[in-house]
């Protein structure tokens, strides 16, 4: 599969193109929402802000966690990464499997990870600027996936469908032409 889009949230919604036809659910209420009120919604598509992704992305960690179920997450720098490596480490002692997926330049950032992680570089590709976080429960993967739009705003979807998000992780594997199963 090739690079239509420019954009990796228009090359998933390509294939669902009544999702990206979805109002976006207002901001206020993302702010406040728990897990619980996003698996019970099912699916949205949202404009927010980075503090609101980055609540939205811990809940779905601590589910990881609490469940024992692997988790991928992509960082958009190293910053980032750096930022929330304390915590990672915890977390990733904690889950089966992980994929840490990172607009990486420098190989040696990630260092003393299980070998349970796979660290994966996604530098000069379209998935450089994505803010996705996805994790499995009982019916399948789910997860967040947005797209940093600037000024540390974000457009993107939430969605409980393991076909969405399936092709959201093949749409990364054949970018990066790597294998993440989630699913297993």
């Amino acid at each position: 599969m090739s690079q239509k889009y420019t954009s990796f949230i228009d090359e998933v919604w390509s294939s669902y193109p009544a999702l990206s036809k979805r109002d976006f659910t207002d901001e206020s209420e993302l702010k406040s929402w728990s897990l619980g009120q996003y698996i019970s919604a099912g699916y949205i598509n949202f404009r927010t802000d980075r503090k609101t992704l980055y609540t939205l992305s811990m809940m779905l960690e601590n589910f990881a966690v609490k469940n024992k179920a692997p988790l991928l997450a992509t960082f958009e720098n190293e910053s980032l990464y750096k930022y929330v490596e304390d915590r990672y480490m915890e977390i990733l002692k904690k889950v089966p499997r992980a994929w840490i997926i990172g607009n990486f330049n420098n190989p040696f950032l990630a260092q003393n990870l299980p070998n349970t992680v796979e660290v994966i570089s996604c530098v000069g590709t379209n998935i450089s600027n994505m803010w996705i976080v996805i994790t499995k429960r009982s019916t399948g993967v789910f997860g967040l996936v947005a797209e940093d739009v600037g000024d540390n705003n974000f457009r993107g979807f939430f969605s409980i469908s393991p076909m969405v998000i399936r092709k959201t992780i093949e749409n990364i594997c054949t970018t990066l032409k790597v294998d993440i199963e989630l699913s297993k």
